[in-house]
Formats: C-alpha cells, sequence, structure tokens
C-alpha cells in the first residue's frame, strides 16, 4: 500500500503528490473552488439554475429522496423535480416543500411518462439513492440510459444494478458516486482489492467506461476519462453516517443542473459535502452528526 492509499483510506494525515509525477494528480483545496461558486448576476432567476430531476426514494427510504431535494435546493438549483413513487409521497412533500413532485404507480410502470415528466423536463438526473426497495427499478434506470441524452448521476441501487452493456457507447455524461463496497460489487471483487493502487484502478474504471467516477470515502476520489484525478482534503468521521451520500448525489446533481462543467460540479460538490459536516462537527461532534445536518450547514460552507 503506497502513501497515496493510506491518505485515502486516512491513515495518514498528509501525501506528497511530487513523489507521483507519473500520475496527473491533484489535491482539491478551497483556493481550486472559491473562483467556481460565483456571485450570482442581478438578472437571474429560476429558470438560470437549472431544471434538476430526481427518481429516488422507495417505500422505507424516503429521506433518501428528500436529502437528495433538499440538498439540491441548499445548494442553489432553480428548480426541482421528484419524480417518486406513490408510496413515499407524502413523506417527500412534507419534508421537501420547495420542491415539485409528480408520483407514478411502481408495479405499473409508464414510460411515457418517465419521458414527458422527467427526461423531457430535465436538465440533469440523479438516481438511485435509496431505491432499493423500488420495483421495476432496474428497467428504470436502463431506460433512462438508454433514453436521456443529458448528464445523469447514479448512486446507490443504481450502482449496484448497473450492467456493463448499458454505459458502453453511452452519449451522456455518466457520474458513478459508490462507496467502496458499491465499487467492490460493480468490479465484482472484494472490498479488500481497492486497498491497494486505488487511484490506478480508478483510472482504469473511468477510462474503461469513459464515466466520472466520486469514489466516497475519507478522502473521496473523483477519476476523471482523460485520466485526471482529483482527492478531496475535507470531511471527517462524523459524516459516516446513512444518508450522507444521498446528501452528496443531491448538491452533485445541483452544480451540474446550473451549468457548471462536471469536473468543477465534482470538485465543488464533494469539497463543499465535506466542508458543510466540518463545519457541522464543529458544533455537533462527530458522534452526533447526522446527514440533514450536512444541509444544514452548507450555507455555512458557501459562504466560507
Amino acid at each position: 500500500m503506497n502513501d497515496i492509499d493510506k491518505y485515502i483510506l486516512g491513515t495518514i494525515d498528509k501525501v506528497n503528490l511530487d513523489e507521483y509525477k507519473d500520475i496527473n494528480i491533484s489535491l482539491t483545496t478551497i483556493n481550486n473552488i472559491k473562483d467556481i461558486i460565483k456571485k450570482r448576476n442581478r438578472d437571474s432567476h429560476k429558470g438560470t439554475y437549472g431544471k434538476i430531476g430526481f427518481l429516488s426514494g422507495s417505500k422505507g427510504m424516503a429521506g433518501a429522496s428528500v436529502l437528495n431535494l433538499n440538498a439540491a435546493l441548499r445548494s442553489g438549483a432553480g428548480l426541482v423535480k421528484a419524480y417518486i413513487t406513490e408510496s413515499i409521497y407524502y413523506v417527500v412533500e412534507a419534508m421537501s416543500i420547495e420542491a415539485i413532485t409528480h408520483t407514478f404507480d411502481e408495479n405499473n410502470i409508464n414510460f411515457d411518462d418517465i419521458k414527458k415528466e422527467l427526461i423531457d423536463y430535465s436538465d440533469v438526473i440523479g438516481t438511485g439513492s435509496g431505491c432499493a426497495n423500488l420495483n421495476h427499478y432496474k428497467d428504470i434506470l436502463n431506460y433512462l440510459l438508454v433514453n436521456f441524452n443529458k448528464p445523469i448521476v447514479i448512486d446507490a441501487e443504481g450502482i449496484n444494478l448497473l450492467e456493463y452493456n448499458r454505459i458502453k457507447g453511452h452519449k451522456q455524461d455518466i457520474i458513478l458516486t459508490p462507496h467502496f463496497g458499491e465499487m467492490a460489487r460493480l468490479l465484482k471483487k472484494d472490498v479488500n482489492y481497492l486497498r491497494d493502487n486505488i487511484i490506478e484502478k480508478a483510472i482504469e474504471f473511468s477510462n474503461n467506461f469513459d464515466v466520472y467516477l466520486v469514489l466516497k470515502g475519507p478522502r473521496t476520489v473523483i477519476s476523471c476519462p482523460n485520466g485526471n484525478v482529483y482527492i478531496n482534503t475535507t470531511g471527517n468521521p462524523g459524516m459516516a453516517t446513512a444518508g450522507s451520500g444521498d446528501v452528496l448525489t443531491g448538491i452533485i446533481t445541483s452544480f451540474i443542473g446550473q451549468k457548471l462543467n462536471v469536473v468543477d460540479a465534482l470538485r465543488s460538490a464533494v469539497f463543499i459535502h465535506g466542508l458543510a459536516g466540518d463545519i457541522g462537527v464543529q458544533y455537533l461532534g462527530e458522534y452526533s452528526l447526522v446527514a440533514s445536518d450536512i444541509i444544514k450547514f452548507l450555507p455555512n460552507a458557501f459562504n466560507a
């Protein structure tokens, strides 16, 4: 295990990237982010900041959808729409009052409705968060991959159900946001396989499938199809809590919908997500931080 691996896994606090000149790798710091998140124009309106669509959540996992939506809204999205199963409508409607909601019958999937209400509406789609209990989700995911030509952010159950043949030759930007366990399942390997040469394996996957990979961990790694790699420098163990990844998916999808280029969106989202967690820990401690607290402290992170 090299020092980069140890740094990514959180077992050492610093790494000297000058020793790895054969890899196009950078750390993401506040100096990289402060010029990306710009002051808003006085004449802007909600349409200026994107139409962000989410297909997420399922019975017993309504919170994943709520976290997606509220994180996207707190990250500056102009319009956010939830395409959700009827079983979670009342929870989502009550807990994300600024989002638009459209329900569907998961036992009788209407793909024309998906096209009209989600695909034709959205500038970007985030999907997979909390979809483990959603009937026919694999069919829905495959439909989105074939028919949606704009960026798609795939999290959680979307990654678990992903078929390689569906992403080969894809026509849109695809962003995958696995944690180490999901990445191991995607590669059909044991999770320990990823603990050595993490960067090399991330680059290989991104290159082979022409996708952006956000490998979540103590130091989240962003790997791009062109071989560039970025290691995040914010975040803390208090963020190792259910729903933290759903918040990140919401921020990423929001930034892409606001027309940031994909690399800037990913670096900014991961950094600000971690920074909000770092600020939250100052008030709540690592044991008591929960995912919704990360959303609560997003304004502080943006102000910083």
